[in-house]
């Protein structure tokens, strides 16, 4: 083959590489869902109703997976991808999530953005103050729907987060280490695939004065778990609502009914089939009401500990209630006063049982059972290693259920 051939060749193919990548592009940019909207979802319980409310049209996407803990999280510059993609995001709040605040409110400028704290007919609860809890307050509650939560507006959550830095005696200076081994295949997966989104006409009205400079948000967002709002840095929660809605399994009906009235907004194409699975997800989370309730009843009135002040949803909802937690968020160290103190709560009050969770080091939960008769659990918020999909949610419910009684039972 002579040199000019040779370059005539490499001259073609970059022509079809060219031409082809503009074909792409031009199937990627159009306004029609070909298969669904793109849905952008945060925690694994959220990606799992809406995956259910979605059945038949299309599948979420989700940004936190695996063990990757949603306080604090910091998103990776590739999954900017997804949220400049997205039709829809859902996502609990800055309550739960305050790193992800920025980057949704820029990035998905365009997109129907839900914040399922706020939707219609959730159950708040207050968080309860302190890591010592009466076993039958169930805390002030906020009368149901977004009226009362409306007032919450994000320049004003800056809670006071002090770190008790303070190691204990035992030297488990790592405990709580996020073990983040996030599986990121599911987020990054379809990244290019939705990454020319730029022209969504829903007629959602979404805050246009947001920068949307990608490498100035990817840098940014690395470091996100240390913004202005200081979320994640141990919380003074006081007056505030506990962000772990979804642990309420009326909640997560509420908020299947939420994704099911967005979607139809922004899909009216599928609004049928939104509306059916939602009432389909109803149907099947009622139906593991008196399941759950039976296992639960002989445990009732057994005392536990638990990782971090996450079930209170849960606890409230079937009557059976912790008398603590060994911290209120994980993000916040516990001296070793507190660790003691907890050592001693432990001994005299007769505590059957102490929970860990899979996303953080288990060392100091063997430390607060030194000298005790008390055994170990795991609850899990989130279906750490559960495999996602529409199945998700109504496994989290029923497995925090067995824990519990297999735990406390005598």
């Amino acid at each position: 083959m002579t040199e000019l051939t040779a370059m005539q060749n490499a001259r073609k193919l970059r022509l079809a590489l060219a031409a082809s990548t503009l074909l792409a592009g031009s199937a990627l940019t159009a306004p029609a869902f070909a298969d669904g909207p793109n849905v952008v979802t945060t925690i694994k319980p959220v990606h799992s109703i809406a995956a259910a409310v979605m059945a038949g049209v299309g599948t979420p996407h989700i940004l936190i997976d695996g063990a990757a803990s949603p306080h604090g999280f910091a998103l990776k510059p590739s999954q900017a991808f997804l949220l400049e993609g997205a039709d829809v995001v859902f996502w609990v709040g800055p309550e739960l999530s305050s790193s992800l605040e920025k980057p949704i409110s820029s990035m998905a400028d365009k997109a129907a953005r839900v914040e399922l704290l706020d939707v219609k007919g959730i159950e708040q609860l207050k968080w309860r103050e302190g890591d010592q809890f009466d076993s039958h307050d169930h805390g002030e509650q906020d009368d149901h729907g977004h009226d009362d939560h409306a007032d919450h507006g994000h320049d004003d959550h800056a809670h006071d987060h002090e770190k008790t830095a303070e190691e204990h005696e035992h030297g488990h200076d790592d405990h709580y280490d996020d073990k983040d081994h996030a599986h990121d295949d599911d987020a990054h997966e379809h990244e290019e695939e939705h990454a020319a989104h730029d022209d969504h006409e829903h007629g959602h009205d979404h805050d246009k004065e947001h920068a949307h400079d990608h490498d100035e948000h990817a840098h940014e967002e690395e470091h996100a778990e240390h913004d202005d709002h200081g979320h994640d840095h141990g919380h003074d929660h006081a007056g505030s609502n506990d962000p772990h809605i979804w642990l309420n399994p009326e909640n997560g009906i509420a908020i299947a009914n939420a994704m099911a009235t967005t979607l139809s907004e922004v899909d009216p194409t599928h609004a049928d089939t939104y509306q059916a699975n939602a009432k389909a997800f109803a149907e099947k989370v009622s139906g593991l009401e008196a399941e759950i309730s039976a296992k639960l009843e002989p445990v009732k009135g057994q005392k536990f500990i638990v990782f971090h002040d996450a079930y209170h949803h849960f606890e409230h909802h079937y009557d059976i209630e912790a008398s603590g937690a060994i911290t209120v968020t994980p993000e916040a160290l516990a001296s070793a006063e507190q660790v003691a103190e907890i050592q001693s709560r432990v001994r005299d009050q007769n505590i059957v049982c102490v929970f860990q969770e899979p996303q953080f080091d288990s060392k100091l939960v063997n430390v607060v059972i030194e000298g005790s008769n008390a055994k170990v659990g795991v609850l899990d918020p989130l279906g750490t290693e559960l495999t996602n999909g529409p199945d998700l949610y109504p496994a989290l419910l029923t497995s925090l259920a067995d824990s519990l009684a297999d735990c406390l039972k005598s």
